[in-house]
This record gives C-alpha cells, sequence and structure tokens, in this order.
C-alpha cells in the first residue's frame, strides 16, 4: 500500500472506534529519540524518514509536523501523498494541537495510544481540548490491526558494561538514587527512560539501531531495585551480576503489576516528560500513591561523568580520530584515481573503518554524508538507491560516529573535494569563526546553554545568516549521542556543571547550494576560582583535523588561527603514537599549521 492508502485503512478503524483525529507520534513506550522498527508508526503511515515528526490524521486529511533539520527532507519525501507538510517553527505555522483546536467541532474526539505520548503532553492536550468540548480516547492502539508485517519488538542480547568503563558499579549507582529519594522525601522511583536504565544498571543491548540499550523498565524504593525486562535474554552472567547488585528481575510486562501492587501509603517520583501516559494513570488510579512529579533523577546523575568515564570517552574519540584517518586516506585515494565513489560510499567505508578498532560496537547513528546541495539537509541520509556521486570539485559534509565499549563519538567535517566557490569558502570560514567562539568560551558558574549558545551564532549572525537547529546535545556514555538535559540553544535552562559533555556544532545550510558543519565535543572543566566567582572552560576531546582548504583566511582573527593551529597541533600529538606509515604521513600533512 502507498501512503494514501495506508491512511484511508486508519480512517475506515477511526470511524469503527469513534474517533474524528488520531495522532501518530515517533516515539515508543519509553520516550526514546529514536525507535525500534517495531515502533516506526509515523513513518510507516506517513512515508517521512526522519526521526522526528508527528502525523495527525482526521477525517479529511492529513499532516506531519516536524523541525526545521527535517523540512527539505520531508517535502520531498511528502511528494505525491496527501500529508500537509507544517513546519514547526515557521512564522503563522500552528502547532498539531492548535490545529486540532481549529479543525474539530465541540463533542467530536481525538484518539492516541496513551503508550506512546508523555505524561506531561498528554495533561497539556487533555486540558486545551477539555476547553473547547472535544473528547480524547487515550488507549487506541490503531496501528497494528492495518500493519499486517510490523517487526517484531526487539529482543537482543543483553551484556554488562564491566566497572573498568562505567567507573561505578550498579549498587553504588543505585545509592546515589536513593540519596536523591532520600532528599526529596519520596519511596519510589518510577523508570522508563532507556538510556537511564542502561546507565543505573550498567548494561547494554542492541534494540534500538545505534543506541546499545535494552527494552525495559525499572522501580526503585529504599529498600528494592526492580528491573522488569525480558529474562530470555540475558546470559546467566548477567542475571548473577544484577542480583549480587541487589537487582530483582521481573518480567518487561510486570512493571504495570508493580506498580498496581503498592499498597501501603507511597510517595512516588516520575517525571511526567519520559513516563508514558498508560503507566502514569495507573499510578494516578492507585490510592496508596501519591504522584510526585518532579525531574528525573538518573538524567542528571549520568549527564556529570566522573574520571574513569572520561578517560575512557578521551580513548574512544583516540581511537574513533585513528579510524577517519584510515578511512580518509582510502576515501581519497579512490577519489584521485577517479574511481566512481557514492554518499553511500562513503557510509559504507566509515563502518568498515570503524569495525577495526578494538571495543568498536557499531555506529553511534546513521552516518550523514551529504555532498553539495545535499548537505543543506541537515539530516540528509544517502541509501543504496538513493544517493549523488561525488566529484573533484565542492564540499562533502560528513557527520558520523562510533559506539565503543569506552564511549560515544559524534563529530562532523566539512571537506574540500576540489575547487570551491568563494561564497562557500565564506561560509565555511564563518563556520569555523563559531565553532572556535563557543571551544574558547570561558564561563561563569550557573551558565546555562541558553546563555552560551549566542556566542557560536554571533558570528554568523553578524552576516545575516542563522542555522535552524541548537548548537549542541549532550552525548552519553555508550548510549544516546543525544542525551539531556543540557544542549547549546536558546531555549534550555540547564545549568553547565563540571564533567558535562557538549557537542559544538554550528553550520549554514543554503537550500540547492551547500551545506556546512563542523563538530566536536566539548568537556566542561575548571577554569578558575576567583572572588567574584568560580568559572568554568571547554577542553576539546574530539581527535581529527579541522580541513584548512576552504578557509578564507583574512576572515580570521590572530586568535582564530592560533586556535586552529593548536587543535591541528594537539590532533597530531594525540594520534601519532597509534599511527604510522602512510597513516603517520597523512595526519602530518592535515596538520600543518596556517
Amino acid at each position: 500500500m502507498d501512503t494514501n492508502e495506508k491512511l484511508s485503512c486508519l480512517r475506515k478503524v477511526m470511524k469503527e472506534q469513534g474517533v474524528n483525529a488520531y495522532i501518530i507520534p515517533s516515539s515508543d513506550p519509553h520516550m526514546s529519540e529514536y525507535v525500534s522498527e517495531h515502533w516506526k508508526s509515523r513513518q510507516y503511515f506517513s512515508g517521512f524518514t526522519g526521526s522526528a515528526g508527528t502525523l495527525v490524521v482526521t477525517d479529511s486529511e492529513s499532516g506531519l509536523w516536524t523541525d526545521g533539520r527535517y523540512y527539505i527532507q520531508a517535502a520531498n519525501e511528502l511528494t505525491n501523498s496527501e500529508v500537509i507538510l507544517f513546519k514547526i517553527g515557521e512564522k503563522n505555522v500552528p502547532s498539531y494541537i492548535e490545529y486540532l483546536l481549529k479543525n474539530l467541532k465541540p463533542s467530536q474526539v481525538v484518539g492516541i495510544d496513551g503508550r506512546l505520548f508523555s505524561a506531561s503532553t498528554v495533561q497539556s492536550m487533555k486540558a486545551l481540548l477539555d476547553k473547547r468540548s472535544i473528547g480524547m480516547k487515550v488507549n487506541l492502539d490503531l496501528v497494528t490491526p492495518i500493519w499486517k508485517d510490523r517487526p517484531k519488538a526487539p529482543l537482543t542480547e543483553v551484556y554488562i558494561h564491566d566497572v573498568c568503563y562505567t567507573g561505578l558499579t550498579t549498587k553504588e549507582k543505585i545509592q546515589k538514587v536513593r540519596e536523591v529519594m532520600a532528599v526529596k522525601q519520596v519511596d519510589g522511583y518510577v523508570m522508563s527512560e532507556l538510556a537511564s536504565i542502561a546507565w543505573l544498571f550498567n548494561i547494554r543491548a542492541n534494540d534500538i539501531d545505534y543506541n546499545p540499550m535494552a527494552v525495559a523498565y525499572a522501580y526503585i524504593t529504599r529498600e528494592h531495585a526492580y528491573l522488569c525486562i525480558d529474562g530470555s535474554r540475558m546470559p546467566i552472567n548477567v542475571s548473577m551480576e544484577l542480583k549480587n547488585q541487589g537487582v530483582q528481575v521481573r518480567k518487561y510486562e510486570d512493571i504495570d503489576k508493580l506498580l498496581k501492587g503498592i499498597l501501603e501509603p507511597s510517595k512516588v517520583l516520575c517525571h511526567t516528560s519520559t513516563i508514558n501516559y498508560h503507566l502514569y494513570r495507573l499510578l494516578d488510579k492507585n490510592l496508596s500513591v501519591k504522584i510526585i512529579e518532579d525531574e528525573d533523577i538518573v538524567i542528571h546523575l549520568k549527564a556529570i561523568k566522573n574520571e574513569v568515564e572520561i578517560q575512557n570517552i578521551k580513548e574512544a574519540h583516540i581511537k574513533d580520530g585513528c579510524a577517519l584517518v584510515h578511512f580518509m586516506i582510502e576515501f581519497e585515494k579512490r577519489l584521485l584515481e577517479d574511481e566512481i565513489l557514492t554518499e553511500y560510499d562513503v557510509i559504507e567505508m566509515l563502518r568498515k573503518a570503524r569495525r577495526k578498532q578494538i571495543h568498536n560496537k557499531g555506529e553511534s547513528f546513521g552516518s550523514i554524508v551529504g555532498y553539495k546541495e545535499n548537505a543543506a539537509m541537515m539530516h540528509y541520509a544517502p541509501t543504496k538507491e538513493k544517493y549523488k556521486q561525488l566529484k573533484r570539485e565542492g564540499l562533502l559534509l560528513i557527520d558520523s560516529g562510533g559506539q565503543y565499549l569506552e564511549g560515544t563519538t559524534d563529530i562532523t567535517r566539512t571537506f574540500a573535494l576540489g575547487s570551491v566557490q568563494e561564497e562557500q569558502k565564506k561560509h565555511y570560514t564563518l563556520v569555523l569563526k563559531a565553532h572556535i567562539g563557543m571551544a574558547k568560551a570561558i564561563f561563569m558558574e550557573g551558565c546555562t546553554g541558553g546563555n552560551l549558545d549566542i556566542l557560536a551564532r554571533a558570528p554568523i549572525w553578524a552576516h545575516g545568516l542563522d542555522y535552524k537547529c541548537g548548537t549542541g546535545h549532550g552525548v552519553g556514555f555508550m548510549l544516546g549521542v543525544h542525551e539531556g538535559p543540557q544542549s547549546l540553544r536558546m531555549t534550555n535552562n540547564t545549568i553547565f556543571k563540571k564533567g558535562m559533555l557538549i557537542t559544538d556544532e554550528p553550520g549554514i545550510y543554503i537550500k540547492d547550494s551547500h551545506g556546512i558543519r563542523t563538530e566536536n565535543i566539548l568537556l566542561v572543566k575548571d577554569y578558575k576560582k576567583t572572588l567574584d566567582g568560580v568559572f568554568y572552560q571547554f577542553e576539546v576531546i574530539t581527535y581529527f583535523p579541522i580541513d584548512t582548504v576552504p578557509i578564507e583566511k583574512n576572515l580570521l582573527t590572530i586568535d582564530e588561527v592560533k586556535w586552529l593551529n593548536d587543535y591541528n597541533q594537539m590532533v597530531y600529538d594525540k594520534l601519532s603514537p597509534r599511527l604510522n606509515g602512510e597513516a603517520l604521513n597523512w595526519l602530518k600533512e592535515h596538520t600543518k599549521a596556517i
């Protein structure tokens, strides 16, 4: 079936269930950013393959809401379907709730699957719909009856992420959680966010592409720690380790029983932005439970890396840098020999280079490889069937990363494959200035991502340009490549703390022409303490040369040139002990000062 046929089938089921609009998000029951194939319902019904978006289907029309990263991609993928594209953030574009309020009449009904929406989202929706006397059914799975060949839910093998990498045992981490629970005066804590569960229990799996996590729930009390997971995929050593760490393993679906079975009066903490509405309702209906809506405990604990994690993460970046050197040698050889090379070939070459590194566990996200105008789509990804052939001219953007037992990497470089237009050189240099502006930041204790974001945007804004996304995101420790709560964007209010990681990735994207981005990962560390307070700085922990060929040097200040030369020299110092022969010669050539 094509998109329109699928939507027609959905409308028939909607009519049978008495709903006039159905909302399909991009999430799973754990509010994951990236989801397994089993949960890609929005993609199935809309044809849009981006990671973020919401599909709304009414009796007569349908719309897809997505953000600036995907405007171009979504417009292309929705061609020839009835689905209307709504660009989130654009002037006069309504949110999907505003759209429903405008297009539905009182007494009509909106349907959702409450497992796929956070409690806070549903609470907000219900409040707005109630004002218009629009009804809501919150437990409707209308996807399964239509999606006949739906992939099964993932059940990959679970393994322990050893303490030599994590720095803390599961028992120690649970104790830290209980200390926070005591301060907050709560008796229980419900967890559904997969990265938090993986971090707390020191377990990893491969249930979601690029994200080494296991689908599970958890419930922590002052005395007990329950992990709800399909035990059939846990080897005996994993089961024994969890038992030795004081963890009780239950079936995945037993989370419902645990929450229903709370009999003693209990204050139970849940983060309404990460717990799904189905679980929230179970707590709300339990008369023994007083729900404490608060920030998630583990999200804040895991955001601050300990010293063991930091040393491991640096090691992961050295490995990744070496892998990229070997990749570039092969890539440049094949390009110079006029071999037919495509964007998709680059993805295959990157994957192969990383796999050769010890402890590599695959990629940390689907590589973004965009040549010329394709790079203007921030999250463009070529496929075996759809790609652009590379030539010895123009700019190539490569955004990729690896998962290693030692940590998660994420790096973007834009390369000149030959002659580059003057405007592109200018834009490349402006992006570099923006990148350096953030990397050199000195900031006071208490600063947030919202405070710092302008340091990167200022050089780009000065030329009347902007990028329609954040400047950077947190990074997990062999977990999701996107990790909160910290980020570099104007709306972020999380205070930056020592030990946090953040990407520095400003860019310029010109539709039908080019896209440029330079990205490193930064570590928040001490700078100095004075009578005026505590100050922090960033340490760059990504180790790979920044291409100097497309630079318009006269646009850089003396300090910016020094920063660039110092950075490339640091890359040489970090990687050269691991390289020899052709690889070492390549590194020497590409880290020369300008």
